[in-house]
């Protein structure tokens, strides 16, 4: 990725936030930045082609730091991120999605988080906070966490819900991406955390909402189901690299997790009507965690049609 030159206003943080038809959303996100303590910021919206008047809300905020940059096609929250970081200028990307909001003083301790960070590592995460629910990830750990690549994947395999707040260093883009298309950001945390050391913290800086009617979680059954048959060519190439690049590692840190991932990609193959490779993939995984009752049943529907499988599915979420 070829990142900007620096220069002698070039800000401590640059904030990442992709978004897509939520112009309505981005007073309170953008207003949250406005009301921080720490003066050294700018904001990149990435429109992925929306068809409100995204660019219009970020010019009616007023405040030069400030910019919105838009997709001429729809391509995805991870590729969103990948143009607002090449926009950027920052040494630090916080990485705030449309419906979070940053809790106050939250830059200006995570300025003292990255400053004090080792110089080997990658990025300094925080919990994240719910408008619904506690915080995540879950478990929360007990102290402050700075992880080797294996101390890594041991972590994230004991996790229930795994997402946090991130900010990456800049230097991390040189070499690690986020996935182009639909997929999401674990086969990134993945490749970030092999190249450099992961660090997360237990201050509480953002808080994400759950008021977004078109949240992956929300919505009629019938709208997920057609999301998750248009995206599952997205997400089956990106768990395919993910194993391709890292299963080795993640069948002798866990293979429970490793099986996860290879029932995961079998679901994905099947939504993307690929049934062989599908039952190749479950032949890659233990006995005990193809035969659970959920796989069996989903494997089922998806050799009958793609499509039941995803209305299955639409239904459940």
């Amino acid at each position: 990725m070829s990142l900007p030159a620096s220069g002698p206003e070039r800000p401590f943080f640059s904030v990442i936030i992709p978004t897509y038809n939520r112009a309505a959303m981005l007073p309170r996100v953008l207003g949250s930045l406005a009301r921080q303590d720490h003066p050294s910021w700018e904001a990149v919206v990435a429109d992925d082609c929306s068809s409100d008047d995204t660019d219009g809300a970020v010019r009616a905020f007023g405040d030069a730091r400030v910019r919105c940059v838009r997709h001429a096609v729809n391509r995805g929250v991870c590729a969103a991120r990948n143009t607002a970081i090449a926009a950027s200028r920052g040494r630090w990307m916080v990485m705030v999605d449309s419906d979070f909001e940053l809790l106050p003083g939250a830059l200006r301790t995570l300025e003292a988080r990255c400053l004090a960070a080792p110089n080997d590592t990658g990025n300094v995460a925080s919990l994240m906070s719910w408008d619904n629910g506690p915080p995540s990830p879950i478990p929360t750990p007990a102290v402050d966490l700075s992880l080797t690549y294996p101390e890594y994947l041991r972590w994230v395999a004991s996790l229930t819900h795994t997402e946090f707040f991130n900010c990456v260093r800049r230097e991390v883009f040189a070499v690690v991406r986020y996935p182009e298309g639909r997929a999401y950001e674990s086969e990134f945390n993945l490749n970030l955390a092999r190249r450099f050391r992961f660090v997360l913290v237990r201050e509480h800086l953002c808080l994400a909402h759950t008021d977004a009617r078109d949240r992956i979680t929300r919505g009629p059954a019938l709208q997920r189901a057609r999301r998750l048959l248009r995206d599952a060519p997205d997400w089956s190439q990106s768990v395919e690299g993910t194993l391709r690049e890292h299963g080795e590692a993640l069948r002798a840190a866990s293979p429970a997790y490793y099986d996860r991932y290879a029932v995961h990609l079998a679901n994905l193959r099947l939504l993307k009507g690929d049934r062989r490779g599908a039952l190749a993939a479950l032949a890659d995984a233990r006995a005990a965690a193809v035969a659970s009752p959920r796989t069996l049943l989903l494997t089922g529907i998806g050799l009958l049609d793609r499509r039941l499988l995803a209305l299955a599915q639409g239904i459940r979420a």
